[in-house]
Formats: C-alpha cells, structure tokens, sequence
C-alpha cells in the first residue's frame, strides 16, 4: 500500500470569539530556605476579543489501496499563516513520504526520528502525528482497531481522575469527585510545600477511604531530602506512587530517592528523546515507573517495551499503546479540560476529527472499530474547506 499523496485542507468555520486564560502563574516555593520557583492557578480574566472567523488546517493521507486517513494539524485565527505552513510542511515532507509503502511504519518511523534533528523541527508533533495515522491506515486497511495490530492485551483499563494544582480545599472536592463517579484512583498536583502536601494527603485518603488508589505528583518541586519526607509519608497511606519529585534532568537524586523509599517513583514526563533517553535512567534504577513520551505510536511501543526488559511499568500515551502492553497499569483522565494557546479555537472544529475512546464506570475502553476507531466527519471537513494544498 503506497502513500500516493499528502495533502492539507484549510477549513473554516463562522466567527468565533477567541479567549484564552493561562493555566498558571510563577510563584515561590512555600516552607523553602532558599528561593524555589513553583506555580499556582491563574487568578484573573484572561483576554476576549471580537468575533472573527476560525481558520483550521487537516493533514490528509492518500494511498493507492482508495484507503486514506486524516488528522489536524494546526488551528489559526489567519488563513494565510496556515496556507504558509501547509505549504512550507509539505514542500519538505513531500518527498520523505509519497511513494512509501505506508505498511513500512518502522522504516518511516526512523527516518522521521533523524529528520527531526536534521530538518531543525520546533515540534515533533508533525512527525507524532504522521506515525499515528500510518497506524490508522494500518488499521483500515487490515480491518483491525490498532491496539490489535500492536498485540492487543486488554480492551479496558482502569482510570484515574487528575487534579491540577488547586488549592486544599478544592482539591478535596476532587477527590470526592473522583469517588462519587466511579473512578478507581486520584491524583493530585499538590504544590503547597511539604507538611501541607502530607496534611492534604492524610485528608485526602481519610476522606475516600481505603478502597480508591491515591496518587501525588508534585510536579519537579521538592529536593531530595524533601522527596524522601514525603514519599515516606505517603507509604503510610498507601499511595501507589509519587510523579515528578525532582527535576528530571537530576539522575543521581532520582536514584537516590529511589534506593531510599519503598514508593515507586515516576520520572521523564518533560524530557524529550524517548524512547532512547530512558535507557540511562532504567539502567542505573533510577526510577520504578516510565513517564510514556515516546514519539508518536511506534516510539510508545518501543518505550515500553523496553520499560518490560527492565522489569518496569510505563504510564500514559496513545490509548491504543494503553490497551496493547501489560505493563500500563492506569488511564489518566484530567479533571478539567485541556489548556491550549486558545480554547475557543480548537473547540471550533473539536466535532470533526472526534477521539471514540470512552471513559464509563471507572475504566477506559479503548476503540473496537477499525483504525483508530475515530469518527470523522468528511462531509463537514469538505463542506468548509476554502482551501487545498
């Protein structure tokens, strides 16, 4: 099956009006001797401006078998800045990809990995999402959902409701908010320093009990004496594992954390180059569980794969990668909606490519239809495009 071409359709839909709040803001770290920099939640209105046209660009994949794929690939609120895109992408990638068996997905994978380097690429999310959609031709082509083509090992896995950073109180709420609709775990983002953190985990475990797994990623804030106070802690209350303790660059101090607790310790969330980067990490045991950062599908298989050889869990990633492997326990769901550059933007066209993955009764089940099992409206992307490339 040969890709015959790649393809970009600029949308557009009525006016829209953008707005766009951050996440978060900088602050010191609280209970510090020294000055240590932490976050909280934004605390303000954002910006708002006039309605104005939403522009949006799909990368769309042909092959020779009349079987193609889609996938979006950026979102502006200015055609021509994604014209420009479209066309700078596609003058570069073109020749990288048309003409290739698109069933070849290890042989592309791997000149995609080095042309990231070579092409001095600002994102891999291109090249993320070009592998993800030589899976779905894969998929569609055999007939099968992805997580069966990767091996297939379950079609649920249980799911977990993240917090990210409120304070005390609300993340309380949470808590009982994951409890009161079934989820199977929480996790909090506590970054209130260390005797609030063990305080709120106490709270935390004596309001939903014994029976829903806990969870603490205090997102790179504590030192490593600090890590070890809290991670003994929260042995005490059963937690299943604390994530980003220390920044992840700081291999000595994750191997030290983790020879000194008995709390398994997940690491390599923000780093980039995995699958490769993990080896070091895995080899020194410096940490118990992977952050899954694998580029696109062929790079998550890889990185757990190799997490197995190791004895290891991995966490996170594509649902398919998920529902494929043994060694990922838990699906994360987050209890707020995602932050962008621009929300409004990407909700403007968040009906046409839709993810099928549900979560319901505390497990996520992953896709049973062929590919990634999306649904994908082609009459409405065909309907609003302006433009073809």
């Amino acid at each position: 099956m040969r890709i015959e071409a790649i393809d970009f359709q600029i949308l557009e839909r009525e006016a829209v009006q953008p707005e766009w709040r951050p996440l978060r803001t900088m602050r010191e770290y609280p209970e510090s001797h020294k000055v240590r920099f932490g976050h909280q939640l934004f605390d303000g209105e954002g910006i708002q401006l006039e309605a104005r046209p939403a522009y949006a660009c799909v990368l769309r994949i042909r092959t020779d078998e009349n079987i193609e794929t889609c996938g979006m690939f950026s979102s502006s609120w200015g055609r021509e800045h994604l014209e420009w895109e479209a066309r700078t992408f596609k003058l570069q990638w073109e020749p990288e990809l048309v003409g290739a068996d698109a069933l070849n997905r290890e042989y592309l994978w791997h000149k995609m990995w080095m042309a990231r380097r070579y092409f001095h690429m600002p994102s891999t999310a291109p090249i993320a999402l070009i592998d993800a959609l030589l899976w779905d031709l894969a998929g569609l082509y055999a007939k099968l959902p992805v997580h069966k083509l990767l091996g297939g090992f379950r079609d649920r896995v249980p799911a977990y409701l993240t917090e990210t950073g409120m304070p005390f109180a609300d993340t309380l709420k949470s808590a009982q908010r994951a409890k009161d609709e079934g989820f199977k775990g929480f996790k909090d983002h506590s970054m209130l320093g260390v005797d609030t953190n063990l305080a709120l985990a106490r709270e935390i475990r004596n309001l939903v009990g014994d029976d829903l797994v806990l969870m603490h990623d205090p997102v790179q804030q504590y030192s490593v004496e600090e890590a070890i106070a809290v991670g003994r802690g929260l042995e005490e209350l059963d937690y299943l594992w604390i994530e980003e303790p220390l920044q992840e660059f700081d291999l000595n101090g994750l191997k030290r954390l983790t020879d000194t607790i008995d709390l398994p310790v997940m690491a390599l969330e923000s780093i980039p180059g995995n699958p490769y980067l993990a080896t070091p990490y895995l080899t020194a045991n410096a940490i118990d569980i992977v952050r899954q950062t694998g580029l696109g599908i062929t790079g998550q298989m890889k990185l757990a794969n190799l997490a197995e050889m190791f004895g290891k869990n991995c966490h996170g990633g594509n649902p398919h990668v998920v529902a494929a492997i043994r060694n990922d326990d838990w699906w994360e769901v987050s209890a707020w909606p995602p932050t962008s550059r621009d929300r409004s933007l990407d909700a403007a066209f968040a009906d046409m490519i839709v993810d099928a993955t549900e979560v319901r009764d505390g497990y996520m089940y992953v896709p049973q239809t062929p590919g990634l099992g999306r649904a994908i409206d082609w009459g409405q992307i065909e309907e609003r495009t302006v433009a073809k490339i």
